[in-house]
């Protein structure tokens, strides 16, 4: 298959986790929080509980997951700003050293109010504990989200730009895309997310399937991002 593309202390996990979270962001600054708003006078004010931070259990890994996730967000989404939020931590063993964490989190991008879910799945040694390039895919997670109809313009595109990195990727002049399974989901007011199954078409080189993840960001009028995966059936 070709691929193109935290229950310990809660409270100084969180802040050492929020610490690093905003170094690995580098020159990508997180939107900043709104000044709170003063209570009338003779209002009883009113606080909602704060939510206990994510944890794995161990620190170290929740960290080093926590780095490699905003990091590759940061690169895979071409935007000047970006918040990220992990909301869940899941650790399963893969051998002896050898674990994948898996999960879900949250990213707002530029100035768009509303957050998008993301999942992710990172694998990590815990001899070293270091962490590994993370699987992405951004959507489907968050209860704001809503299919909305296709753009066949956006299609378009999808499948040219696809079929340009195939024909580069490969060394050929004549792939094609058939794409059957199409949906978008908007997340937001800002960013579109389309997912497309189908076929890859390279002429006398044969065919093969053809799995599509897509981001397009409304207000830009650029595509965030494009994975694609080819020899899998769709999900």
């Amino acid at each position: 298959m070709h691929a193109s593309t935290l229950t310990t202390s809660p409270r100084t996990a969180g802040r050492a986790r929020a610490l690093l979270l905003a170094a690995c962001l580098g020159a990508v600054p997180v939107l900043a929080q709104s000044a709170p708003v003063a209570t009338p006078p003779g209002t009883p004010a009113t606080s909602e509980p704060r939510q206990r931070a994510a944890t794995t259990g161990d620190e170290t890994m929740d960290n080093a997951v926590a780095a490699v996730v905003v990091a590759a967000l940061s690169e895979q989404l071409s935007t000047a700003t970006i918040a990220v939020n992990i909301d869940s931590f899941d650790v399963a063993i893969a051998s002896v050293r050898d674990r994948t964490v898996s999960g879900t989190g949250r990213l707002r991008v530029g100035d768009d109010a509303e957050w998008i879910g993301f999942r992710y799945s990172v694998p990590y040694d815990t001899s070293f504990g270091s962490a590994g390039y993370p699987r992405l895919t951004i959507g489907g997670v968050a209860a704001s989200e809503r299919e909305v109809p296709n753009d066949a313009g956006l299609v378009q595109q999808l499948e040219d730009r696809v079929a340009v990195e195939l024909d580069r990727q490969f060394g050929a002049d004549s792939s094609r895309l058939q794409l059957d399974d199409i949906s978008t989901v908007q997340g937001g007011a800002r960013l579109l997310r389309i997912s497309a199954n189908g076929i890859a078409d390279f002429g006398r080189n044969g065919n093969t399937p053809v799995r599509i993840e897509a981001l397009y960001d409304q207000v830009a009028n650029a595509w965030q991002r494009v994975n694609y995966e080819l020899g899998v059936a769709a999900r």
